[in-house]
């Protein structure tokens, strides 16, 4: 019985499962490859007929949206509004005639003198870091100065901006942040 065993075993004849395989995989894909080629080839072929002339300089000349005509037909009048347009209110010379320049509409800052505005850029628990960020900042020509603070969490070292009076001051402050890639809080606080 050995002998049977190691006759089939040794044989010629028998080849491993992966040759199989790979073979297998070879052949399929050349088969698919080949549909694909005759697929391109039939596309191709099929559409590639040239239009005669005179279809192309009828086409060339037509317009090919009707888009015009269909913004006609859905056109929609707008009422005007019932609202009555607020006056304005134009100061001229007292005899009437034309001015060479408009009238300015001059807004005073209508800012509480009770209050001051400061930006607070940064906070820190390390000194360090304030200190760093108020070089930068006074670099930039800023008002700067770093107040320590602590309370349930510990000591955190605030930077802070100001103060200034008027919100136009404390939007160009906010700019000059904004260039600096900051973006501050801004604080009310009664003036001193």
């Amino acid at each position: 019985m050995s002998r049977r065993n190691t006759s089939r075993r040794n044989s010629p004849a028998s080849k491993p499962a992966w040759v199989w395989f790979v073979l297998g995989n070879f052949v399929g894909g050349f088969v698919v490859f080949m549909i694909f080629l005759t697929g391109l080839k039939q596309d191709s072929g099929g559409d590639k007929r040239p239009a005669p002339p005179a279809q192309k300089a009828e086409e060339q000349s037509k317009p090919r949206f009707d888009f015009y005509t269909l913004l006609q037909e859905n056109e929609v009048e707008v009422p005007e509004p019932k609202v009555a347009k607020p006056s304005r209110r134009v100061t001229g010379p007292p005899d009437g005639g034309a001015r060479s320049e408009p009238p300015r509409e001059e807004t005073p800052e209508r800012d509480d003198p009770q209050l001051v505005y400061i930006l607070q850029a940064a906070s820190f628990r390390d000194a360090a870091e304030a200190e760093k960020l108020r070089a930068q900042l006074t670099l930039a020509n800023l008002e700067v100065k770093v107040e320590t603070a602590t309370d349930s969490r510990g000591t955190w070292h605030r930077v802070l901006i100001g103060p200034y009076r008027s919100r136009s001051k404390v939007a160009a402050a906010r700019e000059t942040l904004a260039d600096h890639k900051l973006m501050p809080l801004v604080l009310k606080r009664p003036a001193r």
